[in-house]
């Protein structure tokens, strides 16, 4: 699957589009020192890290990034905790894809 790369902020995402850092924070309204914080407690993974060129993200990790701050603000959770929860609501999300597939 080809990304199209943007390099400058955009107002809107859109899906299949990938996002530099910087953007990306801008995106998701967290400054980018707190986007590496959440790269770096693997609350987030880029889909490209191409070192010398910078860090790209999806439209998939900049609604984690919304998601993950909405926690941090609203509920006072730390890195690990946001990361707890939303290993959780993923893990319930696929559980319920699969009770819905097994009735069927």
């Amino acid at each position: 699957m080809k990304y199209e790369i943007t390099l400058r902020a955009k107002t809107t995402i859109r899906p299949g589009e990938l996002y530099d850092h910087i953007a990306a924070a801008e995106l998701a309204g967290v400054s980018v020192r707190r986007l590496l914080h959440y790269w770096r407690y693997a609350i987030i993974q880029p889909i490209r890290n191409t070192g010398r060129y910078g860090i790209f993200f999806d439209d998939g990790a900049i609604y984690t990034l919304r998601k993950a701050e909405c926690l941090r603000r609203e509920m006072r959770l730390n890195y690990s905790g946001i990361r707890a929860v939303l290993l959780l609501e993923d893990r319930i999300a696929g559980l319920d894809a699969e009770v819905r597939f097994l009735r069927k």
